[in-house]
C-alpha cells in the first residue's frame, strides 16, 4: 500500500493555528502560575520550608514527566495521529483504551508505592538538608504523590485531545492547578491550624484533580466514551509502547538532570532550592509559551509530514517550528538575561520576599535565560525524531548532556554557588542542541537547516540591536530600577525598560524581512 498523501502546507498552517491555541493557554497557566508564586513569596520567601516543599514535589513530578506528559505525548500522539490520517477511528479508539487501562494500573500502584516509601524519597531528594528539614520533606512528599496520578491521567487526555486536533481545554486546563492552589493559601491560610505549608501541598493536589476532570468530558466525547482495558496485543499501543521506552530512559535522564540540581542546591544553602525554582519560573515562561507550544503544536504535523515519501516537507516543518520559536525567544533571552532584575522585583518583592532574595533569583535567572533558546531548540528537534519514530537518538543525546551537566554543576556550584547550576545546564543545553542538529541534518539532509540559518543570523542582530535599546532605556529609568520608588513607578520602568528592547527587536527584524509569525515574507 502506498503511504498516504501529505500536503504540508495545510499541515503546517494548522500547525500554526494550533500554536496559537496552545501558546494561549500556556500564557493563560503560567500566569495564573506567576500569581500562585506571588502569593508563594508574600507568605514564605525563600524560606527553608519553602526549599523542602520543591524538593518533596521533584518526586511526584519525576513520576508526572516520566510516565505523563513528556513521553506519553510524545510516544502516543504519532500513533493516534498516523492511525486517524489513515482513516483508522476504531483502531485509534482501541488504542487510546488500552493506553487508558495501564496507565490506571501504572498510577495506582506507584502513588501508594511512593506514599509508604517517602522517607527513603526524602533523602534522595535532598540528602544536604538536616533532619528537621527533612522530615518535613517526607511528610509533604506523602500529601503530594497523588498529584502525580492526576497529571499523568490529564496527560493522556491531552495525547488524546491533541491528536484529533483539539487543544484548548489541554493546554487551558493547567490554570486550575494554579488558580485552586493560590486560593487556598488566601482563603484558608488563616483558618489552617497546621503547618501552612502543608496546605500548599494539599491545594496543589486539589488542583491536579481540577485539572484533570475539566479534560474528561471533551476526551470522552471524542472517544465515544472512556473503555479503559488491558491488552498487549494491541497492534497501536505496541507501538506506543516502542517509543515509550526509549523516551522514558531519555527524560528519566532529564528528570535526574533535575534532581541532580536539587540534591546539589540542598548542600549549599536551606533557600538554594527556592532560588532555583524561582528562576525556574520565571525563564520557563518564554520557553513554554514559545518553545513548548510550538514543539507540541508542530509535533502532529510533522508526523504527518514524516509519512510521506519525501523527507522535504518534514525539513520545512521543522525549520518553520524553529524560526517561530527563535523569533520570540531571543528578545526574550535578551531580557532576562541581561535586564531580569526590575522583573523580579515587581513580581516577587513583597511581604517575606526581600530585596536580598531578589537579587539571588535574578543571578540565577540570568545563567538560565542565556540558554533559552538552546532549551527551545532542543525540544524542536526532538519532536522531528519522534515524528520520524526515533527516540533513541533524543535518549543517547540526552545521556550526554547529563554526563556534562552533573559534572559542570557540581564543580560551578562549588565555585560560584547556585548560578553555577544554572549555567551548567545552559551549557549542557547548547551541546545537546547542537548534537540534535548535527543527527537530524545527517537524517534528512542539510536544507532545514540551510535555510534557517541566515534568518537565525538575522534574529540574532535583532536581538542586538534589543539589547542596545535596553540599555539606553535603563539610563532614563535607572531611578526606578530595581527598588527604588513604589510598584506603580517600578511597573512603569518595567514596561519603558521591556518595551525599548521589544521595540527595536521588531523593528530590527521587519527591517530583515520578518513578521510577527516568525516567518520570513520574502519566503511567503
Amino acid at each position: 500500500m502506498s503511504p498516504p498523501e501529505v500536503q504540508p502546507t495545510g499541515s503546517r498552517r494548522s500547525a500554526a493555528r494550533a500554536t496559537w491555541v496552545v501558546m494561549g493557554g500556556i500564557l493563560a497557566s503560567r500566569v495564573l502560575g506567576l500569581v500562585r508564586e506571588q502569593v508563594v513569596a508574600l507568605y514564605f520567601g525563600r524560606s527553608g520550608e519553602l526549599s523542602a516543599y520543591w524538593a518533596a514535589f521533584k518526586i511526584p513530578n519525576l513520576f508526572r514527566v516520566l510516565a505523563g506528559e513528556g513521553n506519553l505525548s510524545a510516544s502516543f500522539i504519532p500513533v493516534l495521529s498516523g492511525q486517524l490520517a489513515r482513516g483508522e477511528t476504531p483502531a485509534s479508539r482501541r488504542t487510546a483504551d488500552v493506553v487508558l487501562g495501564f496507565l490506571l494500573l501504572g498510577v495506582g500502584i506507584f502513588t501508594v508505592a511512593g506514599i509508604l516509601l517517602a522517607p527513603l524519597l526524602a533523602v534522595l531528594a535532598a540528602p544536604g538538608f538536616d533532619e528537621p528539614l527533612r522530615e518535613l520533606v517526607t511528610r509533604l512528599i506523602r500529601i503530594l504523590f497523588p498529584v502525580s496520578a492526576f497529571l499523568v491521567l490529564g496527560a493522556w487526555c491531552m495525547g488524546v485531545l491533541h491528536a484529533h486536533g483539539r487543544f484548548f481545554w489541554p493546554n487551558f486546563a493547567p490554570v486550575f492547578l494554579s488558580l485552586v492552589s493560590a486560593l487556598s493559601l488566601v482563603l484558608l491560610l488563616g483558618r489552617w491550624r497546621r503547618d501552612p505549608i502543608e496546605l500548599l501541598a494539599w491545594g496543589t493536589v486539589a488542583g491536579g484533580l481540577v485539572q484533570l476532570l475539566v479534560q474528561l468530558p471533551e476526551s470522552r466525547q471524542v472517544l465515544e466514551g472512556l473503555r479503559p482495558r488491558l491488552d498487549l496485543r494491541d497492534p497501536g499501543f505496541r507501538r506506543v509502547l516502542v517509543l515509550f521506552g526509549p523516551m522514558l530512559l531519555g527524560t528519566g535522564v532529564a528528570q535526574i538532570n533535575s534532581l541532580v540540581e536539587t540534591q546539589i542546591a540542598s548542600f549549599l544553602d536551606p533557600e538554594a532550592v527556592s532560588t532555583l525554582q524561582y528562576a525556574v519560573r520565571l525563564y520557563t515562561l518564554p520557553l513554554s509559551l514559545f518553545g513548548t507550544s510550538v514543539a507540541m503544536a508542530a509535533l502532529p504535523a510533522l508526523s504527518r509530514e514524516s509519512a510521506g515519501a519525501s523527507v522535504g516537507p518534514l525539513g520545512e516543518g521543522v525549520a518553520d517550528a524553529w524560526l517561530r520559536s527563535l523569533f520570540f525567544l531571543i528578545p526574550s533571552m535578551v531580557a532576562l538575561a541581561g535586564f531580569g532584575r526590575p522583573l523580579v522585583t515587581v513580581i516577587f518583592e513583597r511581604g517575606a520576599f526581600t530585596a536580598e532574595d531578589s537579587a539571588a533569583v535574578t543571578r540565577v535567572l540570568a545563567f538560565y535565560s542565556l540558554g533559552l533558546a538552546a532549551f527551545a531548540t532542543v525540544r524542536i528537534l526532538s519532536q522531528a525524531f519522534y515524528a520520524l519514530h526515533d527516540s533513541r537518538t533524543p535518549t543517547r543525546l540526552s545521556i550526554l548532556a547529563l554526563i556534562l551537566n552533573t559534572a559542570l554543576s557540581a564543580l560551578l556550584a562549588w565555585r560560584v554557588g547556585t548560578p553555577g547550576i544554572a549555567l551548567a545546564s545552559t551549557l549542557a543545553a547548547f551541546l545537546s542542541a547542537g548534537l540534535l542538529g548535527w543527527k537530524l541534518t545527517r537524517r534528512i539532509g542539510p536544507g532545514w537547516l540551510r535555510d534557517s540559518a541566515p534568518r537565525v543570523a538575522a534574529l540574532l542582530c535583532a536581538g542586538g540591536m534589543g539589547a542596545v535599546a535596553g540599555l539606553l532605556a535603563r539610563g532614563r529609568v535607572e531611578g526606578a530600577l530595581p527598588s527604588g520608588g513604589g510598584l506603580a513607578s517600578r511597573l512603569a520602568a518595567l514596561v519603558t525598560l521591556y518595551g525599548a528592547i521589544g521595540l527595536a527587536y521588531l523593528v530590527a527584524a521587519r527591517v530583515a524581512g520578518f513578521t510577527l509569525t516568525g516567518h520570513d515574507r520574502r519566503r511567503g
